[in-house]
């Protein structure tokens, strides 16, 4: 799927925290892949991370750039409207409130070609948002043409607290390549050999330490394979020898391809204190895999109603824990649970599906102004 021919997009700039692995990074990865190839995109890591660029054929890429400015607030808006107005953009794309500054240039500049996408949040905005940057939300999005939300959450948040107007707003759910993400040979492991398995960055909020309790404690002696890496590692690393299970637990590190990893897991196992719509469950999903997960974000509308069983609150080491036992020893359940969640996916977070919907706002963001 690429670009509708007639429509004037060639150059289109974006503007990331990090463009390090992670779920809307390879969207987006995938979205450049599909814009087509006479289409070149610019892309800003405020952290130099551009890791996600080895997924896009580097003739689709133009310039990988750092910060254009300096460190403050002002000097950061600053250098992003010279920088605007400099690559004089198609379409500008923004990513979270890293990217603020530069959703900041837009207005200033007046570039009407914007749309901004929301992820979630950090741990430290879960119950409640800095006034500050809902503040700053409401007066450098008020002219994008199009504000991009992945949660029925978010959608709510970007109502009441950012006052998106409702034209403008855009609940686009994520999606998950079905051919690429699919089961491996069947597998009924005895429980001690069953392998559970998380997928995502060693940080904070995604809470692997909970997740380590609740291994710790579990009746059953399984294996514990994380896919990730990240700041939280060695405090990981040493509760897991502390806990007395290192022996059965495997810190996998990064993976450029993560699919061949969920073939390797029996149950799929999600710790966060906080998520929208989170990639990883998608693909774990597809993969046929059972979920056991904290009730955070969407994920209970992600699940099939009969695939909710293993929902503990976050933060509840020994409910995930009886989560997971009742798991380890089931392997009928596993099997059937997994097979509902590969067709749920299916019917309803395709990936082309998702793809066209981002592409067709993009179009018509990308489209003159009158």
């Amino acid at each position: 799927m690429s670009e509708p021919a007639g429509l004037p997009l060639r150059r289109v700039l974006h503007v990331f925290a990090t463009f390090g692995i992670g779920g809307p990074q390879m969207r987006q990865a995938h979205l450049i892949q599909r814009m087509g190839p006479e289409v070149r995109h610019d892309i800003v890591a405020m952290d130099g991370n551009f890791a996600a660029a080895e997924h896009v054929d580097r003739a689709r890429l133009g310039d990988l750039l750092g910060p254009p400015g300096g460190r403050s607030f002002l000097a950061s808006t600053r250098a992003f409207v010279g920088l605007v107005r400099e690559r004089r953009p198609d379409l500008l794309l923004t990513y979270n409130w890293g990217s603020i500054e530069a959703c900041a240039a837009a207005r200033i500049a007046n570039i009407r070609h914007h749309v901004h996408h929301e992820e979630g949040f950090g741990p430290g905005e879960l119950t409640r948002r800095h006034p500050r940057r809902n503040w700053m939300r409401r007066l450098w999005l008020a002219r994008a043409h199009g504000v991009v939300v992945v949660s029925s959450g978010l959608l709510d948040i970007a109502r009441a607290e950012w006052r998106v107007a409702a034209e403008r707003l855009h609940y686009l759910p994520n999606g998950v390549d079905l051919a690429r993400f699919h089961a491996g040979e069947p597998r009924v492991p005895e429980a001690a050999s069953c392998i559970l398995g998380a997928v995502g960055g060693l940080r904070a909020e995604k809470d692997h330490a909970t997740l380590l309790a609740a291994f710790a404690t579990m009746r059953v002696k399984a294996k514990l394979l994380l896919v990730g890496d990240g700041p939280e590692r060695p405090r990981l690393e040493a509760m897991a020898k502390q806990l007395g299970i290192h022996d059965r637990v495997q810190f996998a590190g990064n993976a450029s391809d993560t699919a061949p990893w969920y073939r390797k897991m029996d149950v799929f196992v999600l710790s966060s204190r906080t998520e929208q719509m989170p990639v990883s469950m998608l693909e774990a999903m597809a993969s046929g895999l059972p979920v056991a997960s904290t009730d955070v974000g969407d994920v209970r509308a992600m699940l099939p109603m009969s695939c909710r069983g293993a929902l503990v609150a976050a933060g509840d080491s020994r409910g995930l824990a009886e989560a997971l036992d009742a798991l380890a020893v089931d392997a009928q359940r596993r099997g059937q649970e997994g097979a509902r969640n590969r067709t749920h996916v299916a019917d309803n977070y395709e990936l082309d599906t998702c793809m066209a919907r981002y592409l067709a706002l993009y179009m018509r963001a990308a489209r003159p102004q009158r």
